[in-house]
């Protein structure tokens, strides 16, 4: 499993405390009337998207250790029928969550959940449609839907700010590929990062006491970029180029000199460091133009 370091690295054994919480998770879905008056999730429960039926609790906690969840998080499931996601987001990692699901009484057994579990104060649940709810300010989004539906979602996903979570249990979303994958018990999720949208032309300068200018055109395909810079009049391929949310980074070579630029993404200007065979780091900056 590959490491993003501008993620914080998450624990890799639960401890006896999870343990005990995951053992406890099918509760959520068959737990008794004593803590419980909203009516017991029924699996299969038909909805509009989807019908219900629960993530397993390991593979929820395995793709939010993936996702590098944290207490600074918000995060956002989608459907989130028993309250599972949510739940687990706030008690195993810290996060703040949101739980959107068009079934009432779904809705009313995660809000109990949540107060049986002690995290009512960093979990809420709305009753919504999933395309009409704003959920915009998450920094993690979590899904288990059929394509279909994924596919319908994916442009909105990829409107979100770059950087921003995105994981699924079972369903790929197409040719927007996975940025990293999770496995257990036989099953799988996976994790995209949205990415910052750089596709076109833009204006680098760079510092030093030899400061040069150049005009790199981007192509773009979701996480993946090709493109050349313009070294003089002559167009130079680029490789090892990538975007992982709004970091990027691309490298071209000119005779003998190897440019190496990274850097970080901000709408219309991108940033960072250079480094030139045989020469001292500098700064770069670049506008869109």
């Amino acid at each position: 499993m590959k490491t993003n370091s501008h993620f914080p690295t998450p624990a890799v054994q639960p401890s006896l405390r999870r343990r005990a919480l995951l053992l406890s998770l099918p509760l959520l879905a068959a737990g008794s009337r004593a803590w419980s008056q909203a009516p017991e999730p029924k699996l299969g429960t038909p909805g509009k998207d989807a019908g219900w039926i629960p993530t397993p609790a390991g593979m929820v906690e395995a793709m939010l250790a993936m996702a590098r969840v944290s207490k600074s998080d918000l995060v956002v499931d989608l459907g989130s029928g028993d309250g599972r996601i949510p739940i687990l987001a706030a008690k195993l990692f810290g996060a703040r969550a949101l739980g959107v699901e068009l079934n009432a009484d779904l809705v009313a057994y995660s809000d109990q959940a949540a107060a049986k579990e002690g995290v009512a104060d960093r979990v809420k649940f709305v009753r919504g449609d999933i395309f009409e709810t704003d959920f915009s300010s998450a920094t993690v989004v979590t899904l288990f839907m059929p394509p279909a539906v994924l596919q319908r979602l994916r442009p909105k996903l990829l409107d979100m700010k770059p950087g921003t979570r995105i994981l699924s249990y079972l369903f790929a979303m197409d040719d927007w590929e996975p940025d990293e994958w999770a496995f257990t018990d036989g099953m799988h999720g996976m994790l995209w990062i949205v990415p910052a949208k750089v596709g076109g032309a833009w204006q680098i300068s760079t510092g030093g006491p030899n400061p040069e200018s150049h005009t790199v055109r981007l192509e773009q395909r979701f996480q993946r970029i090709t493109g050349h810079l313009l070294f003089g009049t002559a167009p130079l391929p680029l490789f090892d180029a990538r975007l992982d949310g709004d970091r990027v980074r691309f490298t071209a070579l000119a005779g003998q000199r190897r440019f190496d630029f990274s850097g970080s993404v901000a709408g219309n200007s991108m940033a960072g460091r250079l480094h030139v065979t045989g020469e001292p780091q500098r700064e770069w900056r670049a506008t869109r133009i």
